[in-house]
């Protein structure tokens, strides 16, 4: 592409564009492509400048988990048609990985191509979401077909081995236990219907060697797998990739389930950590088949190994599955919260702080939260909550599923879950450093407290998940206004605050004053217009980070006093 019309290009709507755009030269072979041009929301995405990204080769790009399979199906789709659409990991410039979606298409000059086109985005979340989805109604199916069915053994492990197939897409599937020496294959289906009976020493096969380790093992390819004791059989039993867990309850491993695929690459981690996740639930149920142990096999019903609290909640708002986790918190058996009402269980007043979360996945919403939940029969307790709906073939809403965290004494964490600013604690903590390092080095610094006017009024008007929407955004102005060396974080409700390392009064008035601009500017979700008032303070050399704060608020409080979306400034102890 002339260097012209590349900045014609540059010139258009490419910089503006909300999606990350790289432009690479159209070389294949080694050293492959260089990028010639990256735009701003792409720098965004992957934490890379322009100024590095330019002259470099998508390579940079790649790391450990980046699929080689994925990359030949890339450059052969590019070959062929010049256009290519795939998902793979890529790792931003700090090492994190994320689920890029890469749409390529090719830019022609006199009928040849001369340039590529990738539009780029960040799509974890979406993938992750549809995973999760997947994994719940597989295992709620695990849970009503395999942990509630007949005792018998051997209609038991038919019927793992016939849901494993059907949940992971796999060819075959097997279930394998240890005889002596030997693993035996009792019970398969799909291509597995063959390998019943089969017997191959414990030292020598996948089985066995999940089984000796009582780890799970993901094989993406049989012939490069140095894991496998014997790849040249497993290729010709029809394993060329699959996923093998063990069977284990109560520190008894029983066996192990395998599904397997006649080509490579047809498994990922999502589906070791969906057998992970229903091995529970199948080796609970064998475990009481075998021994008959009712309360063993009232534990193997639903996921009862994992800490947080696993239903399913019909249209009418009633629990109809619940894991062990609800007996220990509610003293009820699973059998006495099925058909209760959730205003039974969380009270009214809990109920009320979960309801607009609730009418949102009965909408067909995915809705995550976090909110301090005081329940009828306990002390108010933190809750970290991921609802997902149930939806019908016909579209409609049968219900939806929900993973509840009791998060109350882990709340060490270092960012606030809604804003993804940093927490009241952190901020405490790493603001107290800061301070410090000022006062040592005789350097200026600032603090202001931000406040979103009448918002009560706005959760009131317009509900709980508005009002998350809209913290969200303001969360998402004081970023773009704050500076690198900036520290921000969510103070608590709709009241955020700011340190400004090497920053006096002046200074920070003049940044508390763009941010409050910037606020009345913003369009916010809904179309809603939303102001601020803030609060400015200056550290003097015997301030500690409490006193400060102090400062900062009390004119904050003035700023509201005197008619809101202003900003004050606390002079009474200002250095000088």
């Amino acid at each position: 592409m002339a260097k012209s019309a590349l900045t014609d290009l540059k010139a258009s709507a490419l910089d503006q564009l909300d999606e990350g755009v790289m432009i690479t030269d159209a070389r294949l072979d080694r050293p492959g492509p260089c990028i010639v041009y990256v735009n701003p929301a792409w720098e965004r995405l992957t934490g890379y400048s322009a100024a590095e990204a330019v002259g470099a080769t998508p390579r940079l790009l790649q790391g450990p988990a980046t699929s080689v399979a994925a990359l030949r199906q890339l450059r052969a789709s590019l070959e062929a048609t010049g256009t290519a659409d795939i998902e793979v990991v890529n790792y931003r410039r700090d090492g994190s990985p994320f689920r890029m979606a890469w749409s390529i298409s090719p830019l022609r000059s006199d009928g040849a191509i001369t340039h590529y086109l990738a539009l780029q985005r960040d799509v974890t979340r979406r993938r992750a979401e549809a995973v999760q989805l997947r994994q719940l109604e597989a295992l709620t199916r695990l849970q009503r077909e395999v942990a509630t069915g007949s005792l018998d053994m051997e209609h038991l492990r038919q019927r793992v081995a016939e849901v494993a197939l059907e949940v992971t897409g796999a060819d075959g599937a097997v279930v394998a236990e240890a005889e002596g020496s030997d693993m035996v294959y009792r019970a398969g289906a799909g291509a597995g219907v063959a390998q019943v009976g089969m017997r191959l020493p414990v030292t020598e096969s996948v089985s066995g060697l999940a089984h000796r380790r009582n780890t799970s093992l993901l094989c993406r390819d049989a012939a490069s797998d140095a894991r496998l004791p014997r790849p040249e059989e497993a290729r010709q039993l029809g394993f060329a990739s699959g996923v093998v867990v063990p069977l284990t309850h109560e520190q008894r491993t029983y066996g192990v389930l395998k599904v397997f695929a006649q080509e490579p690459g047809r498994f990922g981690e999502e589906d070791r950590q969906l057998l992970e996740l229903g091995s529970g639930v199948v080796a609970a149920t064998l475990h009481r088949a075998a021994d008959y142990a009712s309360e063993v096999g009232r534990r193997g019903l639903l996921l009862d190994a994992i800490p947080a609290l696993i239903s399913y909640i019909d249209r009418d708002r009633r629990y109809q599955e619940v894991n062990a986790a609800y007996e220990q918190l509610f003293g009820m058996s699973a059998e006495a919260i099925r058909g209760h009402y959730l205003w039974e269980l969380a009270g009214e007043e809990g109920y009320e702080r979960i309801r607009p979360y609730v009418e949102a996945a009965l909408r067909g919403e995915r809705v995550s939260y976090e909110n301090e939940v005081p329940l009828a029969t306990a002390e108010p307790r933190t809750y970290r909550g991921d609802y997902l709906p149930h939806i019908g073939r016909d579209g409609s809403i049968l219900g939806l599923y929900a993973i509840v965290r009791d998060i109350t004494d882990s709340r060490q964490a270092q960012t606030d879950y809604l804003t993804g600013l940093v927490n009241r604690r952190e901020f405490e903590r790493e603001g107290a450093r800061l301070l410090a390092v000022g006062q040592r080095y005789e350097e200026p610094l600032s603090l202001v407290m931000v406040d979103v006017d009448r918002f009560k009024a706005i959760n009131d008007r317009l509900g709980h998940l508005a009002g998350d929407a809209i913290l969200q955004a303001f969360a998402g102005v004081i970023r773009e206004i704050s500076r690198e060396a900036d520290l921000a974080g969510r103070w608590g409700g709709e009241e955020f605050v700011l340190l400004l390392p090497a920053t006096d009064g002046p200074g920070a008035g003049q940044l508390a004053e763009r941010l409050r601009l910037a606020v009345a500017d913003t369009p916010f979700p809904g179309g809603h217009r939303v102001t601020a008032s803030l609060g400015v303070a200056t550290a003097t050399f015997d301030d500690d980070l409490h006193s400060l704060q102090a400062r900062a608020d009390r004119a904050l409080y003035a700023a509201k006093h005197n008619g809101r979306n202003r900003v004050a400034t606390d002079r009474a102890r200002d250095p000088g």
